[in-house]
């Protein structure tokens, strides 16, 4: 997830925002699995399949462990690089991994905010008390 151009971390942060127009940039410009990955967080389980079944396991688990799924989150703890499960962590306002991606990741760390503000906002439209469904 470290190597990829600046824009690309920039779009992403748009699209996961929920900008379609920067998710289209992150399609038209070769970087499906980030545009996947952004809707992934926001709840598109097709999306993680998409990730999990084209060549971007960790992106997938990842938005799945995002998400809080036992089974992700212990994938991810059991990852050999811990990249993956510190940022899943700091997307929770972790404060051990937001203090490790500070310090190392700076970016990541950003973008960590941007996705756990993106979560907490999913969570809230898909719960909210005045949310009826017939």
């Amino acid at each position: 997830m470290e190597n990829y151009p600046v824009e690309v971390y920039q779009n992403f942060e748009k699209a996961v925002s929920g900008s379609g127009e920067h998710f289209r940039k992150l399609l038209d410009g070769g970087y499906p699995q980030w545009a996947a990955f952004s809707n992934g967080i926001l709840g598109d389980e097709k999306a993680v399949m998409w990730l999990l079944n084209n060549g971007y396991p960790e992106m997938g688990v990842l938005a799945n462990g995002i998400d809080d799924e036992p089974h992700a989150l212990q994938w991810l703890r059991e990852h050999p690089d811990p990249f993956y499960y510190t940022f899943c962590q700091a997307t929770k306002e972790d404060s051990f991994a937001l203090n490790h991606l500070k310090t190392h990741f700076p970016l990541f760390y950003h973008l960590s905010v941007v996705v756990g503000k993106a979560m907490r906002l999913r969570i809230k439209r898909e719960t909210f008390w005045y949310k009826i469904n017939w």
